[in-house]
């Protein structure tokens, strides 16, 4: 008798997913302080250059973690450039994520314009708006304008974090799943998004890989920058 039994095709990306995050953890872990600011510039350069970036309207950011490629120089130019600046939430208690929109810091785009470091000065003036959540990313506080899924502009280029992203958009996120729920939600209630929006994995080059294991509700980015 057999006593082998089949793998059903769901668990098996379960656990080919789980041996993928933690590779990718191990090559992110490998990565020098150097490399990785070369690398941070280089992908926050490519996003600020790219035509999706010009024509966006919005940009829907993130506070990156520490062995991710750096967004505040991001979110800095999208002030200096006049565009609305949104960043994500999670409910606290569930896996319900939203994304909240920022005041303009007046003073801080008076520092960046003159300040060779112009991150330092915008650190500092969006304190204010943010606090740290349970695992010590830097979120918008909840008394912000909460921008509601039907109303996110059409032309919003939002940018996605992940642990590990393929060439053909497929992306390997940290297991929560706060981000495919959401996309997925947000097309479906905003045609014109769905439309016009654009979804941009961004990381550093060395999270590049031929190979992301993904499942039927995992969503596709439409463009990697690294």
């Amino acid at each position: 008798m057999n006593d082998r039994q089949d793998v059903r095709p769901d668990q098996k990306a379960v656990a080919d997913k789980k041996a993928a995050r933690a590779h990718a953890r191990q090559l992110l872990s490998n990565i020098s302080a150097a490399q990785r600011e070369e690398q941070s510039q280089k992908a926050a350069a490519s996003f600020l250059n790219s035509s999706i970036y010009k024509d966006s309207e919005c940009v829907a950011a993130y506070f990156s973690m520490p062995d991710e490629a750096g967004t505040l120089p991001i979110i800095a130019r999208a002030f200096m450039d006049k565009k609305r600046v949104l960043l994500p939430r999670v409910a606290a208690g569930s896996n319900a994520m939203d994304f909240y929109e920022l005041a303009a810091p007046v003073l801080g785009l008076q520092a960046i314009a003159s300040n060779p470091a112009p991150v330092l000065g915008l650190q500092e003036s969006l304190a204010a708006q943010t606090e740290a959540n349970d695992w010590g990313i830097r979120e918008p506080l909840a008394t912000l304008p909460l921008v509601a899924k039907k109303q996110m502009p059409a032309r919003t280029a939002i940018l996605v974090p992940g642990l590990a992203f393929a060439k053909d958009g497929r992306r390997l996120g940290r297991g929560k799943g706060f981000y495919d729920r959401y996309l997925s939600e947000l097309r479906a209630a905003n045609p014109a998004f769905a439309a016009q929006g654009k979804l941009c994995g961004y990381c550093l080059e060395a999270q590049i890989t031929d190979a992301v294991p993904t499942q039927e509700n995992d969503v596709l980015m439409q463009v990697v920058f690294c």
